[in-house]
């Protein structure tokens, strides 16, 4: 027969840093891992998915398929980096930051450049927009500039709080 205090043998799990869903330690981790700043990601995260941070979250559909994913992946894209619906942010997280190193982002870069490699599949192309391609309206300096502010007051809440 069991004894009631086996239960407290065993170790206890590591705690994760949620909330509202948000795997705050999957974002910290990519970003440890690209070498950028955890505030940037998570801001560009937060526009990607509508402030859902919802890993599954369905965005429009371009040239390249229905979009889906914390970053918005393209179907070619989300094949090739093995997105499937149903993943978990830290699931995901992997092909967020392979997909990045792939793009161009570099230890140090800055939000212009992070969101240059989600919006314009290349760091640096800070006037490329997709809007012709069904995205939204606006260069990707725009975006940064003039469309993020609140994706990035929620990033800075979320770092202060759990990053």
């Amino acid at each position: 027969m069991a004894n009631v205090f086996d239960q407290f043998d065993q170790p206890a799990p590591a705690p994760q840093r949620r909330t509202g869903g948000i795997d705050s330690d999957a974002i910290a981790r990519g970003a440890r891992e690209l070498g950028i700043d955890p505030v940037d990601l998570a801001t560009a995260i937060s526009y990607e998915t509508a402030g859902t941070f919802d890993p599954d979250k369905r965005g429009p559909t371009t040239k390249w398929g229905q979009h889906q994913g914390l970053i918005q992946f393209g179907e070619p894209q989300r094949a090739k980096y093995g997105v499937r619906p149903g993943m978990s942010m830290a699931e995901q997280m992997p092909a967020v930051v392979a997909y990045l190193r792939d793009a161009g982002v570099q230890p140090g870069m800055g939000m212009l450049d992070v969101y240059s490699a989600i919006n314009a599949g290349q760091v640096g192309r800070y006037n490329a927009s997709d809007a012709a391609a069904g995205g939204m309206p606006g260069t990707v300096a725009d975006k940064v500039n003039m469309q993020m502010g609140d994706h990035r007051r929620k990033a800075m809440l979320l770092s202060l709080i759990h990053i």
